[in-house]
């Protein structure tokens, strides 16, 4: 679990807070961070909204997830037997695409560059990543807390609680790696759509990201899987709730109303 991603995040509102400080942008400032707990309610109260349809898609990721939770050991297995050296070291690349430690003051960097060059759409992208992240990582660091999971690595087991004592490094489930990574994609797709290449390019890091923690023997398949569904979620919700910059995000609400309901 990364233990310092709060204190990151908190200096690093506070930085923006400081350089954004113009006359111009004080308003969007305020709107922005009374956001963060209009979009948590909105996420913990959507399922009462949810029709038939909703709830069948919730039912499938959940069956998808206990599916992979079964069959865990036997993917573990199988990765680590088709993993090699080249792989490995390729995936110590991706990794750093879900870390918060690198991450968090990369976006922070994004964003105050875009204020230094007037770029209200890098300002937005910015401010977007960082709440997007930050509920992602607020709820899987919950969850790592709640479930107390072994890391594959460990040898002690796939169940929840299989060590009996609470401990902070039972912080398997979900990938904190994933949620983030997969709390990005859709932002930067969404946000630079216009480039063509930059959402496959997007999802592509989020894909190869999440494998590289399978591959290095730091989560079972179904930490990972959760965790892109919460990131991946996250972002949803943020695009659908959260003041813009330039422009208003108005989803096809019958195309991804689960999504950001969810």
């Amino acid at each position: 679990m990364d233990k310092y991603c709060i204190f990151i995040l908190i200096c690093l509102e506070l930085l923006m807070f400081i350089s954004l400080s113009a006359e111009v942008t004080v308003p969007y400032i305020k709107e922005y961070l009374w956001s963060y707990p209009s979009t948590i309610s909105m996420a913990a109260t959507a399922p009462f909204s949810w029709d038939k349809d909703d709830y069948l898609k919730a039912g499938g990721v959940f069956l998808l997830g206990g599916i992979l939770y079964l069959e865990d050991d036997n993917l573990r297995d199988l990765y680590q037997r088709n993993s090699p050296e080249l792989v490995d070291d390729v995936s110590s690349v991706f990794e750093v695409f879900g870390n918060a430690k690198y991450m968090y003051p990369v976006l922070g960097i994004l964003t105050l560059s875009g204020y230094g060059f007037k770029s209200d759409k890098t300002v937005e992208t910015g401010l977007l990543s960082i709440k997007s992240a930050v509920l992602a990582q607020g709820l899987t660091s919950g969850l790592k807390i709640i479930t107390q999971r072994p890391r594959p690595e460990a040898e002690k087991g796939k169940e929840f609680w299989s060590t009996g004592s609470f401990s902070l490094h039972n912080d398997s489930f979900p990938s904190a790696h994933s949620a983030l990574v997969w709390s990005l994609a859709p932002i930067f797709a969404e946000q630079y759509k216009e480039d063509k290449w930059v959402p496959p390019l997007s999802y592509t890091l989020a894909i190869l990201t999440s494998y590289s923690r399978l591959n290095d023997d730091k989560h079972w398949s179904s930490d990972v899987f959760i965790g892109s569904i919460i990131g991946y979620l996250s972002a949803q919700l943020v695009l659908k709730d959260t003041p813009r910059l330039t422009f208003n995000y108005e989803p096809d609400l019958s195309g991804i109303r689960f999504c950001y309901e969810f």
